[in-house]
């Protein structure tokens, strides 16, 4: 009888789970962009696509207590940021190295990026616009800023209307002189 009532508990506690799955299409993706600056070495952004939802981003805007547990829980480490070289990023000097990548906003929609690494949270702010179209996955590009200036790129992030901007700037590539052999 013990094992007919642990069995049918089994199959209930299946069922339910399954019930309450995810759909394989709003689950969130692996993706990774890399950018290889030669004599320098690589930075590559490794993150979960997440899929927008904005009825519980309006519940999390509005409860400062359940943002703080979902962006601990779940945004606070979406991904990796790895780099073999020092860069700049929103004006905050990063060092080489392997770091958490997550996100976080506050009631205002002012969202920031988390570098997390041996215990320390490095917090960047972002420049967020709203008024672009609805974008229903994370997204992240890295690309170069503008032609007249090498050593700098845009680090973007895209979801729901929100599109966030930090400047990324190699120091390695500023312009400089070469000293000349006599």
């Amino acid at each position: 009888m013990k094992k007919a009532i642990t069995a049918s508990v089994l199959v209930i506690l299946a069922a339910a789970a399954m019930a309450f799955g995810h759909d394989p299409r709003t689950v969130a993706k692996d993706f990774s962009h890399t950018m290889i600056i030669e004599g320098s070495g690589k930075l590559n952004v490794m993150y979960k696509s997440l899929h927008w939802n904005e009825a519980a981003y309006v519940s999390f805007k509005a409860n400062d207590q359940l943002r703080t547990r979902v962006l601990n829980a779940v945004w606070k480490k979406i991904g990796k940021l790895d780099s073999e070289f020092e860069f700049v990023l929103g004006g905050t000097k990063i060092a080489k190295g392997s770091y958490d990548l997550g996100i976080t906003f506050d009631a205002n929609d002012n969202f920031s990026l988390i570098l997390g690494s041996g215990g320390k949270d490095t917090i960047i702010p972002l420049k967020t616009s709203s008024d672009g179209p609805l974008i229903d996955f994370l997204s992240f590009d890295i690309r170069p800023a503008s032609a007249d200036k090498p050593d700098t790129f845009l680090l973007e992030g895209r979801g729901g209307k929100f599109r966030s901007v930090a400047e990324l700037t190699v120091p390695a590539l500023a312009p400089h002189e070469h000293e000349t052999k006599k």
